[in-house]
């Protein structure tokens, strides 16, 4: 299964950032609507048009853990900033806690990220957006809590999220309250809650580009059976592995460990 024409990002490793996972941009030709799938990041985003008159809205979402749609209007573009998941707090601070499923626009985006205020005028360059928006991510300092975080993120990717929680916080050196609590400070979320969103991503690229059986691909993602895989496709998706809508906006968010899709 392909991107949509329109959608293009660009992985960014742990060696090339410190804080950005992933550039991206997505335009429309025509009015209609996008399923945006959960997973577990926050993005900072400017919502433009081809028509260099409209202004640009700024748009800061929270970690997700629930799919939800966007509608957009013929012309309608995006430029935006994945962070790695301990970035959380960069975007939301001390509102990180309160930020799962939310979506800050315009004003309300602007009180989080002042230092982005001014950037959302008519006539700004698509090139312009975008590296205002890197400079600011990368111009954030991660807290040692968000270090050690980080560590614990790329084992659950490694192991496709099949990681217990008491086995991620022997070897972050630390109980399992202690590893949640560093969770919800710097991604939003319950160590098991990223878990099992990264264990999600894992089975849908194994459903859609493995060529597989959705037993093989239940088997192979650490679910119990094939039951298993689509009551948890169902929950994070809203669609069940014999039936993924077409054109679907399939994000890589393995870590860097899926390749590289240039933006």
């Amino acid at each position: 299964m392909r991107l949509p024409e329109g959608y293009q990002e660009r992985i960014y490793t742990p060696q090339q950032a410190r804080s950005v996972e992933a550039v991206w941009r997505h335009e429309e030709l025509r009015a209609g609507r996008s399923l945006i799938l959960p997973d577990g990041r926050c993005d900072v985003i400017v919502r433009y048009n081809a028509d260099r008159a409209v202004v640009p809205r700024l748009v800061v979402t929270g970690p997700a853990t629930q799919p939800y749609w966007v509608t957009f209007e013929a012309g309608d573009r995006w430029t935006g900033v994945r962070l790695r998941p301990e970035r959380g707090g960069v975007l939301w601070g001390d509102a990180l806690a309160r930020a799962k499923d939310q979506v800050a626009f315009e004003g309300e985006a602007e009180v989080l990220v002042p230092e982005l205020a001014g950037l959302c005028v008519a006539g700004v360059s698509p090139t312009d957006l975008r590296q205002a928006l890197v400079r600011f991510v990368e111009g954030c300092a991660l807290t040692p809590e968000g270090h050690r975080v980080g560590e614990t993120v790329r084992r659950l990717h490694i192991t496709g999220g099949r990681f217990s929680v008491t086995e991620l916080a022997a070897r972050a050196g630390c109980s399992t309250r202690h590893l949640n609590r560093m969770f919800a400070g710097t991604v939003g979320l319950s160590v098991k809650a990223y878990a099992s969103l990264v264990q999600f991503h894992r089975a849908l690229r194994l459903v859609c580009d493995a060529g597989g059986s959705l037993s093989d691909a239940a088997f192979e993602a650490g679910y119990a059976d094939q039951a298993h895989m689509t009551r948890t496709m169902r929950r994070f998706g809203g669609f069940v592995p014999s039936d993924i809508p077409e054109g679907l906006i399939r994000p890589d968010v393995s870590g860097g460990l899926w390749g590289n899709r240039a933006a």
